[in-house]
């Protein structure tokens, strides 16, 4: 007789969760990844949808995704249960479990900030969804004059160079339009620089001066009064704007949680640093965008994550580097990477084509690298090795 399987109910079928589910071996578990989306959507690529205008695809079923042994339900998460072992779904079934996997990404909350909702209605925002990364491109083919303002409204959210590249692409698309003199592009946010790693700062703030983007910093966004156009600071600063791009402040999924001492004040949920496992439990585990830890809310970071905890579910030892590895576009074909990890500070890593390349071909084999992670591991690994910030820090410092 064989062994009997150990059920695995991962919450979330993004990119860490399904790396994990694809990872995890047949013969020893039997794997359920549950979601509310029968959709894994390619976030990265609403960038492109707002200063493009691409129309390229970002979602692809789950079901495709999956090995076949793995199993699909799909349906939203109103309790997870850590202390009686057991997720209950919206129509009150319960799914027990011998591990949990928490991978629910993040949410947006624009009541964070009042105002916000309307101006996300007027301008859109990149960081949600596509209408309203469609809203953003609408925008800055629509103004003409005045001042565009990019504003970033709290300090968590999904990927760490997002802000800036909007700002940098769409400086580049009025160039293109040939209304750039007429417009003033200003960026403003709570840090005391442009990029908040100075290192990367380094590289960055220059690019800024030199295509004449201005920076406003120490502005925390208090208020934002869209049929004033006006944003208000926690400063007492005010920033008139004709159209504003803001990047939204992110929570946690709203999920109840037993107990709910699991989950810090924005709903992110307490993680060890080193194996992922949820605050006070062996048997749980966060990983990606749902994780308090403070480390970058990024696809590459839930991707790293999954296989640690794969290889902790297997009987291996693994255990998390704090590995960042951040693509940046910076307009005109350029391109950078946010790289360090938890015992090297951030690369100053200077942009060229070749790295805007690469973005490129991450975009197009995502949905490759998160069903078969077994073939694009290996070369993953050597990838990373190769750029290992103690590598680099010997040639850019």
């Amino acid at each position: 007789m064989g062994s009997v399987k150990k059920r695995v109910v991962i919450v979330g079928g993004g990119t860490g969760g399904l790396v994990l589910a694809n990872r995890l071996p047949k013969d020893e578990f039997e794997v359920m990844v549950v979601d509310k989306q029968p959709y894994n959507y390619f976030l990265p690529w609403l960038l492109y949808i707002a200063f493009k205008g691409s129309r390229k695809p970002i979602k692809r079923e789950i079901t495709t995704l999956i090995k076949p042994w793995v199993n699909f339900i799909q349906s939203g998460a109103r309790l997870i249960n850590l202390n009686d072992r057991y997720v209950e779904l919206e129509n009150g079934k319960r799914l027990g479990y011998d591990y949990l996997v928490v991978a629910t990404g993040a949410t947006v909350d624009y009541s964070k900030i009042p105002g916000l909702s309307k101006v996300i209605d007027l301008y859109g925002n990149y960081h949600s969804n596509e209408e309203n990364a469609w809203k953003v491109w609408r925008t800055i083919n629509s103004i003409k004059e005045g001042t565009l303002a990019f504003i970033l409204a709290y300090e968590r959210y999904r990927c760490p160079p997002s802000p800036l590249e909007g700002v940098l692409l769409a400086d580049e698309y009025l160039r293109e339009m040939g209304v750039r003199d007429k417009v003033k592009v200003v960026y403003a946010t709570s840090y005391p620089r442009p990029y908040p790693a100075e290192p990367m700062n380094e590289v960055v703030e220059p690019i800024l001066k030199e295509r004449g983007i201005e920076v406003t910093t120490f502005f925390t966004l208090d208020s934002i009064d869209a049929d004033k156009g006006v944003a208000y600071s926690v400063e007492g600063e005010e920033l008139k704007f004709n159209a504003a791009i803001v990047i939204p402040p992110h929570i946690g999924v709203n999920i109840k949680y037993n107990p709910d001492n699991v989950l810090d004040p924005d709903g992110f949920v307490l993680a060890d640093k080193d194996t992922n496992r949820i605050k006070g439990f062996d048997d749980a585990f966060v990983i990606g965008d749902a994780s308090a830890l403070p480390v970058a809310k990024t696809g590459v970071t839930a991707h790293l994550q999954a296989t640690v905890v794969a290889k902790i579910l297997t009987g291996g030892y693994a255990r998390n580097t704090g590995r960042t590895h951040c693509p940046f576009d910076m307009g005109y074909g350029l391109g950078t990477f946010v790289i360090s990890d938890g015992t090297h500070g951030t690369v100053k890593y200077p942009p060229n084509r070749v790295n805007h390349l690469f973005k490129m071909a991450f975009a197009s084999s995502y949905w490759s690298m998160l069903k078969y992670p077994e073939l694009w591991d290996p070369l993953m690994e050597a990838y990373f090795n190769a750029t290992a910030p103690e590598k680099l820090k010997n040639i850019y410092g």
